[in-house]
Formats: C-alpha cells, sequence, structure tokens
C-alpha cells in the first residue's frame, strides 16, 4: 500500500453501550469533531457509516424520486440491490 493512503477497511469494536469509536486519523481527514452527525446506512447485510453531508440527503432524495418515478419502491430496490450487482459484475468482468 502507498504510503500515507488510507486502508478502505479498519475494525473497531462497539462499546458497552453500543457506542462506536471512530479512529483518530478518520475524524481528521472527515473532520468529525465531538457532535458531529454521521449516518448509519445498511444496505443489505452492509452497514455503512458516513459523515452526514447536506449532499448526500440530496442524491438520496434524487434516487428516492427516480426510483419511485418508475414505480420502484426503495425497498424493493434495496431486495433485488444484491441481484443487479452481479449482473453488473458479470457483464463487466464476466461470468468468471
Amino acid at each position: 500500500m502507498p504510503t500515507g493512503a488510507m486502508q478502505p477497511i479498519e475494525a473497531i469494536r462497539v462499546g458497552e453501550k453500543g457506542l462506536i469509536a471512530v479512529p483518530p486519523k478518520y475524524r481528521k481527514q472527515h473532520k468529525l469533531s465531538k457532535g458531529s452527525e454521521v449516518l448509519l446506512i445498511q444496505l443489505g447485510e452492509t452497514l455503512m457509516v458516513v459523515p452526514s453531508d447536506v449532499t448526500l440527503f440530496r442524491l438520496c432524495e434524487r434516487i428516492q424520486d427516480a426510483l419511485m418515478g418508475r414505480g420502484i419502491s426503495v425497498r424493493q430496490a434495496l431486495k433485488n440491490l444484491a441481484r443487479v450487482r452481479r449482473r453488473r459484475f458479470q457483464r463487466l468482468y464476466g461470468k468468471g
């Protein structure tokens, strides 16, 4: 890994009351301080911690509106996510 590059995955432990601590290098990189809001986003079996951002909220609203415009609920979209990812991967990289 190049010097100074951030690891894309890091393990942390959930504390006694369900709290998690964001390591200092990530707090600095994402400008998080005491009281900063983060979002917990569940996509299928994946749970992501994402710094709260007005742009992200707007993007989520646009995605939801686009889905609704096609008659697709967010629940349906998430239900089909694994299948869509698999098909997209196969198209990009083959069935191997």
